[in-house]
Parts: structure tokens; C-alpha cells; sequence
């Protein structure tokens, strides 16, 4: 009986063991849905998206200068600080490849190219204060320059910034009307400012001088748009457009309960991929073929169409990708998201190759049709492809992302610029037609310090994501 009694026991411990374990096993799947849904809110719940507004009017580009703190693409540089300005390159600058960051003063220019030493142009700047992380950043403007020689492109990223009270803006809230009626009045003058900048591109003028500073007439400019007067071309500058910030919408996750597709092996098969409701996967050709990545997507439709015809699609499938075709055509914002991808990537993926990085990017792209610009600060960056050799060939980041160079603090992820930029700016001037990049990243100091006062503009840390390469994409 004692023997009885003793397995009893020990069978009921085990049973309480067993259910320990159970209760165990159940509150760790608990946790770990809701760090997974924390880690998903984390990365999309306070991401805001940038788009464009339309081309502005005289009286509205008065209001993209520095005195209404502006977010925007192109024109002229709206420089939030008016003095000690970034370096600029000097006319007689040699166009070697400077590969070390270069101090005030050392080989390469704030605003030159440390690959080719080509002065950079100025792409856009983000107004995003930080005003509770550092009194002092209450203004505080991030400002892209890139390098359209170089192929993708180089891109250098400086941060300046202001306390609410300070010498140049007053304390009040800016007044557009009285703004826009001082400018008016002035011809667009900057006292403060004018002195230093080029009359066309609005970039600083060498402080020691050239050609182009030489003419007693005229305006004055800058050596490289004196370069560009001489035979005839326009200001190196970019269409200026308003940025516009709005939050980001949600993208839709994929089940992963649901495998991925298999490669078609018939015409029932794509008829069904066409008819189904959502894409579970996409294919980094196909995903490439949809927004653009620099290539002819009309071609590249004919080439798809004439490749389906050859191999006796059906009539319904024809008929979804000349609808695509068409698309594209009217707009191609309109291909990212349209389930006729489906059909496209049916013919690619065969030689194609998953990147579930670039699935997601494509899913946020998705739910944002058209925006410029992701802001998250203190975020994660949504890569557009895996950041491996594999994927993005020499162009993959290496090692971590480098410290502060003032206070030591470690750099935070805060703002990416979307491919979905060179879409919209392509066609405008024979400048916007050499962007090229997948995305740029910008990291910042997580203390957003405050610079030295003679040297109000710091650079921070970009990093430029190249479409894929060539060689790993199938070929049609």
C-alpha cells in the first residue's frame, strides 16, 4: 500500500511537473507574441512618410526659405544657421578619388566627394526637431548632398541646429504672409546669407575665390555653375518641391502559416496567382521590375508579354499583363502595388532569388504609394534588400555604424530616402536623371549634441544602398 501510495505521489509531481512546464511553455508563447507585436509596433508605429507637393507657385517658393524652417527636394539649400557654412570645393580642385573623411581644412571639402572630388549638389533637407532630447535642437535641419558622378550615387549628411531663442529667428511663430511680403518687397535678398552663396545654386562660394567670383558683373557664382554657364547648361539644381509629412500607413504582414508559391508550371496555375486576392512573396525581379530600379519598364513589359506568348499563356493572363503594361504606363507608382506583380514575377522567379528583406520594404512601399522620404527617429531602417554582398554586391554596409565624432554618443537611425524620389524627379533636368540608389539611410547622434559654435554644421553618417546587382537578377 505504502508502495501504491508513493508511485500515487510521485505520479501526481509528475503531472504538476508536466503542467508547470505546460502553464510554462504557454506564458512563454504568450511573451513572445507580444514582443513580437511590440517589435512590429516599434518598427512601423511611429514611422511618418514624406511626399511631395505639387511644383510651387512664385509666392509659395518664398515660403520654402530658411525663415519658415521648410522640409523639401531641390532649389536652393534653406540654411538654418547663416554663417561658418560647409566647405566648399575650390575651382581649381583636382577630381581624385579623396577616400578618407576629411576634416574642415583636410583634402576633401565638406561639400566635395570623397570618391571623385566632385563638388556635391544639394538633394533635400528635413526639418525635425528634437527639442526634448537637447534644448538646443529645438531647430534642427538635416541636409543631403549628393554626388551624381559617381555611379550609385555618394551622399554626405550635416545636421545644424538652434535653440528657440537665439540670434537669428525670433521667439515668435514665423508669419508666412509678413514673410512672403519681405521677400516680395526685397527680391528674395538674405543679408545674412547672400554674401556667401552662389547666386544660382545657393551652395557656398570657395572663401578662396576663382573664375567665377572674378566677373564684375552679373551675379556671382559659384565655379562649378560658372562651369556649367560656360557651355550653356542650367544651375545644378534639382526641381524644388515641399516635403509634406503625414504618418505612415501600416503594411499588411504576410500569414506565415502559408508557404511560399511555387514556380507556375502551367497556365491553370497563373490564372489562379492572378485571380488570388493578395501576393504572399515577391521576387526581387519581379519587386524590381514593379518600381523601376532604373530600368525601361515599358520594354521590359513588351519583352515579359512576347516571353508569355512564346511559351502559349492563356488569353486571361495576356489580358492581366497588357493591363499592367497599360499601368505602368499612365503612372508607374501604379505597378508596386497591382496584382497583375503576380504574373510578372511568375516569369522571372524561376531564376530569381527570395529576399524577404526586400518583401517587406516592397509591402511598406505598398501601403505608402509614393512617398520620398521614411522618418523613424530612433527606429530601424527598412532595408531595400539584405545588406549583404550577396545582395547589394561592394555597395553592402560594413561594419557597425560609426560613433559621434563630437560627443562620442552612438548614432541612431533616423530618416531613409526612398528610390520612389528618383521616379518622381526623373525627367526633370538632366541632373535628376543621374540619381541613382536604392535607398540612403541617415544616422544621427542619439543626443542630437550641440555643435561647436564655429561650426554650426556637423556631418553625420549616410549610407547609401545601391539597387541590386545586375548579375544576381534573372534575365528576361
Amino acid at each position: 500500500v505504502l508502495h501504491a501510495c508513493e508511485e500515487g505521489m510521485a505520479g501526481v509531481g509528475r503531472g504538476r511537473q508536466a503542467a508547470a512546464v505546460v502553464a510554462k511553455m504557454a506564458e512563454a508563447e504568450v511573451v513572445a507574441k507580444v514582443t513580437e507585436a511590440e517589435e512590429e509596433e516599434e518598427e512601423y508605429g511611429d514611422d511618418l512618410v514624406a511626399y511631395f507637393e505639387d511644383p510651387p507657385t512664385e509666392a509659395e517658393a518664398r515660403l520654402l526659405t530658411r525663415w519658415m524652417f521648410p522640409s523639401k527636394v531641390g532649389g536652393r539649400p534653406a540654411w538654418l544657421v547663416p554663417r561658418s557654412l560647409p566647405s566648399a570645393v575650390a575651382a581649381s580642385a583636382s577630381a581624385g578619388g579623396v577616400t578618407a573623411l576629411a576634416p574642415s581644412g583636410g583634402d576633401c571639402p565638406d561639400l566635395g566627394c570623397r570618391t571623385c572630388g566632385r563638388p556635391l549638389r544639394f538633394l533635400l533637407q528635413i526639418y525635425a526637431s528634437q527639442g526634448s532630447l537637447n534644448p538646443d535642437a529645438f531647430h534642427r535641419t538635416l541636409m543631403l548632398f549628393v554626388c551624381t558622378s559617381c555611379q550609385p550615387n555618394e551622399v554626405r549628411i550635416f545636421r545644424s541646429q538652434l535653440n528657440w531663442e537665439n540670434e537669428f529667428y525670433g521667439g515668435e511663430r514665423p508669419d508666412p504672409t509678413m514673410i512672403g511680403a519681405r521677400l516680395r518687397k526685397t527680391n528674395n535678398a538674405d543679408p545674412e546669407l547672400d554674401p556667401l552663396l552662389c547666386s544660382s545654386c545657393g551652395l557656398p562660394r570657395d572663401a578662396r575665390g576663382g573664375e567665377a567670383e572674378a566677373q564684375a558683373d552679373g551675379p556671382v557664382c559659384c565655379a562649378e555653375c560658372a562651369r556649367r554657364a560656360r557651355y550653356k547648361d542650367p544651375p545644378a539644381t534639382f526641381q524644388e518641391l515641399e516635403l509634406t509629412t503625414t504618418d505612415a500607413e501600416e503594411p499588411e504582414e504576410p500569414d506565415e502559416d502559408v508557404p511560399a508559391a511555387a514556380p507556375t508550371s502551367s497556365k491553370d496555375d497563373a490564372e489562379e496567382i492572378v485571380d488570388g486576392d493578395e501576393i504572399e512573396e515577391v521576387y526581387t525581379d519581379g519587386a524590381k521590375q514593379a518600381r523601376g530600379g532604373g530600368r525601361d519598364l515599358l520594354a521590359e513589359a513588351d519583352a515579359v508579354i512576347a516571353s508569355a506568348k512564346s511559351k502559349g499563356a492563356s488569353a486571361a493572363v495576356l489580358e492581366k499583363l497588357e493591363e499592367y503594361k497599360s499601368k505602368v504606363a499612365e503612372n508607374e507608382d501604379h505597378a508596386i502595388d497591382s496584382t497583375e506583380q503576380a504574373v510578372f514575377d511568375e516569369y522571372s522567379k524561376e531564376q530569381g532569388e527570395h529576399d524577404p528583406v526586400f518583401s517587406k520594404y516592397n509591402r511598406f512601399a505598398a501601403a505608402n504609394v509614393g512617398h520620398a522620404v521614411r522618418y523613424n527617429f530612433g527606429g530601424r531602417p527598412l532595408w531595400s534588400a539584405t545588406p549583404s554582398p550577396r545582395f547589394c554586391g561592394p555597395n553592402a554596409m560594413q561594419g557597425p555604424v560609426p560613433a559621434c565624432q563630437h560627443c562620442g554618443a552612438p548614432r541612431t537611425f533616423e530618416a531613409q530616402v526612398q528610390s520612389m524620389l528618383i521616379s518622381h524627379l526623373r525627367g526633370s533636368s538632366a541632373l535628376a536623371d543621374r540619381l541613382d540608389f536604392g535607398a540612403v539611410f541617415c544616422f544621427t547622434c542619439s543626443a542630437s549634441c550641440t555643435p561647436p559654435a564655429d561650426r554650426p554644421y556637423v556631418e553625420e553618417f549616410a549610407f547609401v544602398q545601391a539597387e541590386p546587382r545586375e548579375a544576381w537578377l534573372p534575365k528576361v
